[in-house]
């Protein structure tokens, strides 16, 4: 029976690729928790339109002001403004997938998207582009 011999340079080899590999799972939480923009599931533009036009189960969240919301906003969705989310949340169904948007830097999408979650919301997710996103797209808004 042959045995193998691994030397330190292999065993070292070996200890930097898990060091890596650990610390490239763990990256997006130590981004977070130094500041950073917390983890969030995105959905693109095209697969929610994908959704409302095929009358899938969704709730789009508006987080815009709700002057904003007035102006124009996307097909069926309920404003609920950011600056009042921590008091008008269970206006919004824990079921079915949640979309929120707004017209804001993504940390202000995150930072909703994180309350949600604390507050036991599974099934949510933020819109990759926000508004601007689904305008650059010419997609349908209502008045």
């Amino acid at each position: 029976m042959k045995r193998r011999h691994y030397g330190r340079g292999a065993a070292f080899g070996l200890a930097f690729t898990l060091a890596v590999a650990t610390g490239l799972a763990l990256a997006p939480a130590a981004h977070a928790a130094h500041g950073g923009v917390p983890s969030v599931a995105l959905t693109e533009p095209d697969y929610l339109k994908w959704l409302i036009d095929s009358r899938q189960p969704v709730v789009v969240v508006d987080l815009r002001a709700v002057r904003e919301f007035r102006g124009g906003h996307l097909p069926g969705a309920i404003s609920v403004p950011i600056a009042e989310l921590d008091r008008r949340f269970a206006e919004i169904p824990t079921s079915p997938m949640v979309v929120l948007y707004c017209q804001c830097p993504v940390e202000e999408a995150a930072t909703a998207y994180a309350f949600l979650e604390s507050k036991g919301y599974q099934n949510h997710v933020v819109l990759e582009e926000g508004y601007d996103g689904w305008l650059r797209r010419r997609y349908p808004v209502v008045k």
